[in-house]
């Protein structure tokens, strides 16, 4: 099988989708706002608590990193991860959950760009148990 590359949009689109497919799983009501929002992509509902939730995706099993304006970093925004795994089909997305502040800690700044194109390399958060399925995250805020 070919190695199909998606567009970066889809990308974002498929990430949503996955986290939004999790969170219904768990019981959560979940919106999209389709970009209506910068600084979000879900909000969710359960219990009469509304979250507001950023995700980030990439692509690939080999992929190097995630971007962020860490100067957009809202407090009370929860911040999901995505790696698609679209190189291996068989293999399911995996997915790590963070606090604005463990964001704004693990996300290093770009040397060009500093804060505004700050990164996260897969390769260094993707065994960590704190962060990885992390979805009691959602339970606790």
């Amino acid at each position: 099988m070919n190695l199909q590359l998606l567009h970066k949009n889809q990308t974002g689109i498929a990430s949503e989708f996955y986290v939004a497919g999790e969170l219904s799983r768990m019981g959560f009501n979940v919106t999209f706002t389709f970009g209506n929002t910068k600084s979000m992509d879900l909000i969710v509902e359960k219990d009469d608590k509304l979250l507001s939730i950023q995700v980030k995706g990439i692509q690939r099993t080999k992929s190097i990193c995630w971007n962020l304006d860490k100067t957009k970093i809202r407090n009370n925004v929860i911040y999901v991860l995505v790696n698609l795994h679209v190189d291996n089909i068989t293999t399911k997305p995996d997915f790590f959950v963070l606090t604005a502040k463990q964001a704004k800690a693990l996300f290093k700044n770009s040397i060009k760009e500093g804060e505004k194109r700050a990164y996260l390399d897969y390769k260094s958060i993707k065994d960590n148990p704190v962060y990885k399925n992390n979805w009691t995250l959602f339970f606790e805020a």
